[in-house]
């Protein structure tokens, strides 16, 4: 199996002739060189190509020409390079903002425990801020809303459990580490038992899982998202599974 190597080893010809990319080259075509999970071999080496986003001391956001983000933890980064655009394919999209924000389509988890207690996932979008919203994420390409729910329960929180009904639709705009997303959401409801301890949050950017009651989701501080998750979830306790699914809002 291959494994990621260990203080002081030299990791090849590539990568120490690559140009090592920079917070300056925000905004130009990036090549990154980084370890990725695989299920079934660990962790293995993978290249991405995109347009870099944005650039802190944890994390680095590209986009490639399908339009899908792909955040990458620093640490991970192996090498890196500047590289022309490709002569004979479609370049990819320029650096979003407010008003032309990168729209992303989610599939997010609301998942309860047999308690009805739902399992939160906090998120760091940057700037000291600490979001607290149910497990899930992008879509990968060619891949539906159910088969992202799936995965990004497996890779969350390493449960491989089959998603049910859609029961809620969101659509938000947000800066992550300075990046602006239209993210379009459905809200897969499922039920499972789990120590939020054990959970592997794979997902660069989270910080921790736990399960909230409803009472702790009223009262907290802490921010939700969405906004009226509380009211939302006594709502779906109540009258179960909509006919069609409610927007929530932001």
């Amino acid at each position: 199996m291959t494994t990621p190597p260990g203080p002081g080893h030299r990791i090849g010809l590539r990568a120490r002739h690559a140009r090592r990319v920079t917070p300056e080259h925000i905004g130009e075509r990036v090549s990154l060189r980084r370890w990725v999970d695989d299920p079934e071999r660990g962790p293995v080496q993978g290249d991405v190509v995109g347009r870099l986003l944005a650039f802190d001391e944890d994390l680095l956001l590209l986009v490639d020409r399908r339009h899908r983000l792909h955040v990458v933890e620093a640490g991970r980064v192996l090498s890196s390079r500047v590289v022309p655009p490709h002569p004979r394919l479609e370049d990819e999209p320029g650096l979003p903002t407010r008003d032309a924000p990168l729209e992303r389509d989610a599939a997010r988890v609301l998942l309860l425990d047999g308690a009805d207690r739902v399992l939160l996932v906090a998120h760091l979008p940057g700037d000291d801020r600490r979001v607290w919203t149910a497990p899930g994420g992008g879509l990968e390409p060619d891949e539906d809303h159910p088969a992202a729910a799936r995965r990004e329960l497996a890779e969350e929180l390493g449960l491989e459990v089959d998603p049910g009904p859609c029961v809620w639709v969101r659509t938000v705009t947000f800066a992550f580490r300075g990046v602006w997303l239209r993210q379009h959401e459905r809200w897969h409801l499922a039920r499972a038992e789990l120590d939020a301890r054990d959970a592997p949050l794979v997902d660069a950017g989270t910080d921790e899982a736990r399960w909230w009651s409803l009472e702790e989701l009223r009262t907290t501080e802490e921010v939700l998202a969405p906004r009226r998750l509380p009211e939302r979830l006594a709502q779906l306790l109540v009258e179960g599974p909509p006919a069609t699914p409610v927007d929530v809002g932001t």
